[in-house]
Parts: structure tokens; C-alpha cells; sequence
């Protein structure tokens, strides 16, 4: 009868940082944990005691994994409205594009100081253009500056009918000015001379005018007791 000799597990011994059954498998950190960050390069150190260090890209990084970004440029944070942020720079320097302006791109560039709308019409800047918000549809053109049929019709009538009444009105007031002129500087009462002589040409009207008509009395009847 034979026995078979119980096995005795016999680890295995790598050397150069290998570790598994054919020493095939990195065991040091770097390659185990990647723990550097932002694009930093790993390095074995088993003079310290995490057993490596990382080399950053930049000094704008810092930290032992080189996981704080001290860069003055920060993706889509930095510079606003499509603006570029100047990596090489040690202070923050955004290049805006036309019609921004601002540190960091957020305001427009006003270019609607030299623009005149006309009619009331307001300018609006952006992006470097501008452009002419008439007040409503009787204004067009680039400035507004264009009247519409109907509202050249509406002016015309409205000047017309104003000329019209400032032509009666001071009519009015002439002809009663030149009445108290010859009233009070002349001692002429145009209105009792034109009464006087309606009087002298027709007096048979007046004469029946003035004719008193006879008021009728009624008397009323008084009863007797008998």
C-alpha cells in the first residue's frame, strides 16, 4: 500500500519587484496603484516610506501625487464666451474673441457710441456688430431712418389739420382784437353802428318789434249768495 507524502507549499522568492507563481507581476507601486495624477510620471523609491514619488509635468502642479493644479488657466473656468487662456503665463491673461471684453471675456464691447438711430430707434451691440431696433413696423432701413407710406399719409394729414385750426384760431383772435382796437382807441362800436343802421334803413320792423301786443285779463266770476 502506498502513501503519498503530504505537499508543502513552497512560496516563491521573486527578486527585481516581481511577485507571483513565475515572478512575472510588478509588485511595486507604481504599477500597482498608478497614483499619480495629472500626467505625472511614476517613480519606485523605497527610500520613503509611500515607496515612490511623482515627477509633475509642471510647476504648476504640486503635492506628492501631483494632484493640485496651480495652473492660472482652468478648463472651461478661466476665460468665458469662447475666450483663450495663455498657458505660459504666470498671472491670468485671456485673449477675447471679437466683440468680448473683460478679464476673463464675460462683457460685450459697446460699439453703439458712434452708431445715430434715428426715430427713437435703440442700438444693439454684439459680438462686434451691431444693429437698429426700430420701435415699431413704420420705421425701417439700417437706422430706422425709413417712414412708411401710411405713416407719411398720417403726418401729412396731421400737419394739414393742425396749419387749418391755428389758421382759425388766430383768425378769431385778430377779428376780436381789430373790435376792441376800434372800441376803446377809436371810440367805433362796429356792432352798435351795424345795430343803429339795420334801425334807420328798416325802421317799420322795429316799429312792429316794439309794438307792445295788449295782455288779455280774464276776470274771474265771483258768485252771489241770493
Amino acid at each position: 500500500m502506498s502513501t503519498v507524502a503530504p505537499s508543502v507549499f513552497t512560496p516563491v522568492v521573486c527578486a527585481n519587484q516581481t511577485m507571483g507563481s513565475s515572478c512575472n507581476i510588478s509588485s511595486d507601486p507604481c504599477s500597482l496603484a498608478q497614483p499619480c495624477l495629472n500626467a505625472a510620471t511614476c517613480y519606485p523609491n523605497s527610500s520613503i516610506p509611500v515607496g515612490y514619488s511623482c515627477a509633475c509635468v509642471s510647476i504648476f502642479y504640486s503635492g506628492i501625487n501631483c494632484e493640485n493644479d496651480l495652473r492660472v488657466c482652468q478648463p472651461n473656468v478661466s476665460c468665458l464666451n469662447g475666450g483663450f487662456c495663455d498657458e505660459n503665463a504666470t498671472v491670468l491673461i485671456c485673449q477675447c474673441p471679437t466683440g468680448k471684453t473683460g478679464t476673463y471675456c464675460e462683457a460685450e464691447v459697446d460699439i453703439c457710441g458712434n452708431i445715430d438711430c434715428k426715430n427713437n430707434a435703440r442700438c444693439i451691440s454684439k459680438y462686434g456688430n451691431w444693429s437698429c431696433l426700430c420701435i415699431n413696423t413704420d420705421y425701417s432701413g439700417t437706422y430706422c431712418e425709413t417712414k412708411s407710406s401710411s405713416l407719411t399719409v398720417k403726418e401729412t394729414f396731421s400737419r394739414s389739420f393742425s396749419a387749418v385750426a391755428i389758421g382759425c384760431i388766430s383768425t378769431v383772435i385778430a377779428f376780436f382784437l381789430i373790435m376792441d382796437i376800434l372800441k376803446y382807441c377809436f371810440n367805433i362800436d362796429p356792432i352798435d353802428n351795424s345795430v343803429r343802421f339795420r334801425r334807420t334803413r328798416y325802421p317799420h320792423r322795429h316799429k312792429h318789434r316794439s309794438r307792445k301786443t295788449p295782455i288779455s285779463v280774464i276776470e274771474r266770476p265771483q258768485y252771489i249768495d241770493g
